[in-house]
């Protein structure tokens, strides 16, 4: 059955529909990886969006549990040049995970020129139909309508809702779960008697955990929405009596604790080919990235540590007891440099 995709523009794609039959809106992302589609599809930081991969395909390699990041796909919708028949392994292909998960999926389209248009213009708003309930035209208007899906707290849909724990032995750490990656739990479990916390947790109940060290993780939306103000406000506190690390949104919500500002980027960086500089040493790390948001206008007392060598955005912040990175050491888009940074907790957490 044809599909399409309508934007907020006006522009409408037709493709040839897969996966599950559904007309959904959302914002339109593109993510640069050629390998980590199930990964990518299901990490929280992608909810709200519909996520189009640049890769001419998708799929080739299958898909199984064990990669995802979350219980679930993520994205309310997928856009790929051409899915995969005849993956080489795997418990099922493409189509078949995005019809159990209920997801709508678009090939065929031409992925170059809709990448192109999103650079250009930056991130649009859009609908996609696979179902036949709506007509392309009505998409166009629907899009033009629709909520931008940051205006919503995003962390709220998709933090925990309750504690839990994982790891055996070692120093405690307690992990804001704001949309975090389950990557983030394991790395951080092999040396480290892990508690993660839902998104709200109130600076007495972190206290109860008896952190050695707090992570922030990644996770989806504005860090500077209304709803987050009391958890830049308890960062802001916790920040003073525990050494502090954050990831992606726990990058911009320190920083934003610390005095920062943010700001919505054009097109956001969504993929594993994003270069990074250390800011002293000079090294550059190739690291795998996915956030809309960055962080700038930092205080005299907070360093820059990381710069994006793309466009000069900053990627990493050390302040008083406490740094993060927008980029994620757990993803290995190939090499594995960035992963190092894990060891550093050790090293907070002893002084």
């Amino acid at each position: 059955m044809q599909g399409w995709i309508a934007l907020e523009n006006g522009s409408v794609f037709f493709g040839d529909s897969f996966g599950y039959p559904k007309t959904v809106e959302g914002e339109l992302v593109f993510n640069t990886s050629m390998t980590g589609y199930q990964e990518a599809l299901t990490d929280p930081s992608y909810a709200g969006q519909i996520l189009m991969f640049t890769f001419p395909q998708i799929g080739n390699y299958g898909c199984n549990k064990e990669n995802y990041e979350s219980d679930k796909i993520q994205t309310k919708a997928c856009i790929v040049k051409e899915w995969c028949r005849h993956p080489h392994q795997g418990e099922e292909n493409f189509d078949e995970w995005l019809t159990r998960e209920k997801i709508p999926g678009i090939e065929g389209i031409d992925t170059r020129k809709l990448t192109i248009i999103t650079r250009e213009s930056g991130t649009l708003r859009a609908v996609i139909s696979t179902d036949g309930k709506m007509t392309p035209e009505e998409g166009v208007k629907r899009a033009k309508k629709m909520e931008w899906p940051s205006n919503s707290n995003l962390v709220a849909e998709v933090s925990t809702k309750k504690i839990y724990k994982q790891g055996k032995k070692g120093p405690n750490v307690t992990l804001f779960d704001w949309g975090v990656k389950q990557s983030i739990v394991t790395n951080l479990a092999e040396k480290n008697k892990v508690t993660v916390v839902p998104w709200n947790y109130t600076i007495e109940q972190v206290r109860k955990t008896k952190p050695d060290l707090i992570f922030m993780s990644n996770g989806p939306g504005d860090p500077d929405h209304p709803e987050m103000e009391n958890v830049v406000k308890n960062v802001k506190v916790l920040v003073k009596e525990y050494p502090t690390i954050g990831i992606c949104l726990g990058h911009q919500i320190l920083g934003l604790a610390l005095g920062g500002e943010t700001y919505k980027l054009k097109y956001g960086h969504r993929g594993g080919n994003q270069p990074v500089k250390h800011v002293k040493t000079e090294i550059v790390y190739i690291t795998s990235q996915n956030h809309g948001f960055a962080l700038h206008k930092l205080p005299k007392n907070v360093s820059e540590t990381f710069i994006n060598l793309n466009d000069g955005t900053c990627e990493g912040i050390s302040g008083k007891n406490c740094w993060s990175v927008q980029f994620h050491p757990e993803a290995a888009p190939g090499p594995m440099d960035a992963n190092v940074l894990f060891e550093k907790v050790g090293e907070m957490i002893n002084g």
